[in-house]
C-alpha cells in the first residue's frame, strides 16, 4: 500500500506558544522542537498563533528559525516577522477602548491596554506581576485616561479568578457583536474586535497562500484556541487543554508529559495519515 505524503494532506501548520509549544518550564522542549522541524521536512509551513504581543513573540521564531508571518494578539494582527508586512489588523477603536477602560477600573479590575507598540496599565498589581512573569513582557505605567485617542489590540481585565469568571457571561452577553469575550488565564478577561480571532488570522494568511481550510493543522489548548482548532482541516487540542478547546477539536493528543503534548499531537497527525492505527 503506498502511503500519502503528509505535506500533500496539510501545507500550514499553526501552533499556539503558552501551554502548546512551551513546556512548565515556559521554554521549547526537544520533542516540540524536533515536531515542527519533521512538519518542515514534510514540506507543512509552520507560523505561531497566539494571544501574546507581535513584538513578544519574535524571540521564539529567531530561536526556531522562522521567517514567516505572525499571527499575534488573538489574531488582532497578522504580520511578517521579518519584512514587517501587515496582512491583517483588527483593532478596538479609541472610544470602545476607552469605555472598556474605564468600566474595569470603575468594577475594580486591574486594566491593561494593548496599543500596537507596548502594554500599558494604569498601577501595578499582583496580576500585572503574573502578566509579566508567564510572558516575560514588561508593562508600561501611566494614567490610562491619557491613551484615549489610541486604537487597543486589546483591553484586558485582571483579577480575582472567581471575579473573571463570574464577569465573563454578563458582559459576553452584553457585548456579542461588538466584542470577543475570552477567558484566557484564569484570572485574565480579555475584549478583542470580532476578527481579532486567531481563526480569522489563520485564514488570511491561508487565503494569502493559496492554502484551502482542509489543508491547514492547528494546534492549542486554550479558550482563544477554539474557534480556530473547530475551522482548520485538522485541530489538534492538549490533552491539558480547556474544555472549549477539547469540543472544537478533531482530535485530542495522547496524555503524558506536557511538554511534548504537541509532539505527541503532531505524531499521531502523521500516524493517522499513514494508515496505521491509534489507539
Amino acid at each position: 500500500m503506498s502511503i500519502p505524503n503528509p505535506s500533500s494532506e496539510y501545507a500550514l501548520a499553526a501552533i499556539d506558544i503558552d501551554e502548546t509549544l512551551l513546556g512548565p518550564d515556559h521554554k521549547i522542549g526537544r520533542e516540540n522542537r524536533r515536531a515542527i522541524e519533521r512538519l518542515q521536512s514534510l514540506g507543512c509551513r509552520v507560523v505561531l498563533a497566539s494571544g501574546r504581543r507581535h513584538d513578544n513573540m519574535l524571540p521564539y521564531y529567531s530561536e526556531l528559525g522562522l521567517d514567516d508571518f505572525v499571527v499575534s494578539s488573538q489574531g488582532a494582527r497578522v504580520q511578517h516577522s521579518s519584512t514587517g508586512e501587515v496582512l491583517h489588523r483588527a483593532e478596538i477603536d479609541p472610544a470602545s477602548a476607552a469605555e472598556l477602560t474605564a468600566e474595569g477600573l470603575a468594577r475594580g479590575f486591574a486594566v491593561m491596554h494593548w496599543s500596537g507598540d507596548r502594554v500599558f496599565a494604569q498601577s501595578p498589581s499582583k496580576w500585572i506581576d503574573a502578566y509579566e512573569e508567564l510572558t516575560d513582557d514588561p508593562v508600561a505605567f501611566v494614567d490610562l485616561r491619557t491613551l484615549a485617542d489610541r486604537p487597543a489590540e486589546k483591553v484586558v481585565w485582571l483579577g480575582d479568578p472567581t471575579l473573571v469568571a463570574a464577569t465573563r457571561p454578563e458582559m459576553h452577553d452584553r457585548l456579542t457583536g461588538r466584542f470577543l469575550v475570552t477567558i484566557t488565564e484564569h484570572w485574565s478577561l480579555e475584549f478583542n474586535d470580532p476578527k481579532a480571532n486567531k481563526r480569522d488570522g489563520v485564514a488570511a494568511l491561508a487565503r494569502r497562500l493559496g492554502i484551502c481550510r482542509e489543508a491547514v493543522l492547528a494546534f492549542g489548548d486554550g479558550n482563544n484556541d477554539a474557534d480556530l482548532l473547530k475551522w482548520a482541516g485538522m485541530g489538534v487540542a492538549m490533552p491539558h487543554g480547556r474544555p472549549s478547546a477539547h469540543a472544537a477539536a478533531r482530535l485530542i493528543a495522547p496524555s503524558g508529559d506536557p511538554e511534548s503534548a504537541m509532539a505527541r499531537g503532531v505524531a499521531t497527525v502523521l500516524r493517522r495519515l499513514e494508515g496505521v492505527m491509534v489507539p
